[in-house]
């Protein structure tokens, strides 16, 4: 069951010795796992979020951030920022440094999507955890390394989605406990199905999942307001460039924009 609460950053604030009043506590929209999956829902504001992982198993083959350089264009081309979370996998890879890099210069936020992109419970109803506290620490602490060699804080990339978008409560609770806030993309928005070629049962084209957008929107009557929606910055193998959804982002901007709505990140969230 989904409920509405406050985010207070106010202790945080004080801890440091602030003395800035602090900005007003954004209404976050959460699933049963206290996951956020919408913010501010009387904003007409939408949040763009981009994660990707490198299979090391295969070199990057069907997983991979091959996606970041188009995506970083397009967005730069928009005047749009947005809120990436690669893993910890992708920050090892020499040849993606320098959009990591760009990340951070072009004002986006930069956080992770876990070290490894360990699956933290079973994919059935049952939920089961996967991944023990202590291994998940372990995970974690190894992603904040990669971000910490780019020069940010903890305080900087507090927010982070969770690996394949899955978990449970006591896997939620673990990633709580290690000092992150949580997001995932908001239910009924189907971007995040970018991953799945035509020979998978479930498989919708680039062009269904762009449809998709605009019929939650009018589905739902606070539209696209506080919506997190996912796109994957990555390259899969069984997919044309066009049925990617990142080939289709400026579309997306352009048409979030004529229907009235501006862009915010997880920056703007953070203590």
């Amino acid at each position: 069951m989904k409920r509405l609460i406050p985010f207070i950053a106010l202790a945080a604030i004080l801890a440091t010795g602030c003395e800035e009043k602090p900005a007003p506590a954004p209404e976050i929209i959460t699933d049963e796992y206290g996951v956020a999956n919408i913010i501010n829902p009387t904003e007409k504001k939408v949040y763009l979020v981009f994660t990707a992982h490198y299979s090391t198993n295969d070199d990057g083959f069907f997983e991979n951030f091959d996606g970041i350089v188009p995506v970083l264009d397009t967005l730069a081309d928009r005047g749009v920022k947005g809120s990436f979370f690669p893993t910890g996998n992708c920050f090892r890879v020499e040849k993606y440094v320098p959009s990591i890099q760009r990340i951070i210069d072009e004002g986006h936020y930069l956080s992770a999507h876990s070290n490894h992109h360990l699956l933290l419970c079973t994919e059935d109803s049952k939920r089961e955890t996967l991944v023990p506290f202590d291994s998940l620490k372990v995970d974690i602490a190894g992603m904040e390394d990669e971000l910490m060699k780019f020069g940010l804080t903890k305080k900087e990339f507090q927010w982070m989605i969770p690996p394949y978008e899955h978990y449970n409560l006591e896997t939620a609770d673990g990633l709580r406990k290690l000092g992150y806030s949580l997001a995932n993309p908001t239910e009924g928005i189907d971007t995040g199905s970018d991953w799945m070629g035509m020979e998978h049962p479930a498989y919708k084209s680039a062009e269904e999942m762009v449809q998709n957008i605009w019929d939650y929107e009018e589905a739902h009557s606070t539209g696209l307001n506080g919506t997190i929606i996912l796109i994957h910055a990555m390259v899969y193998p069984d997919r044309t460039d066009q049925d990617r959804m990142w080939w289709h982002l400026g579309e997306i901007i352009d048409g979030l924009r004529e229907r009235g709505y501006d862009f915010a990140t997880f920056k703007e969230l953070c203590n």
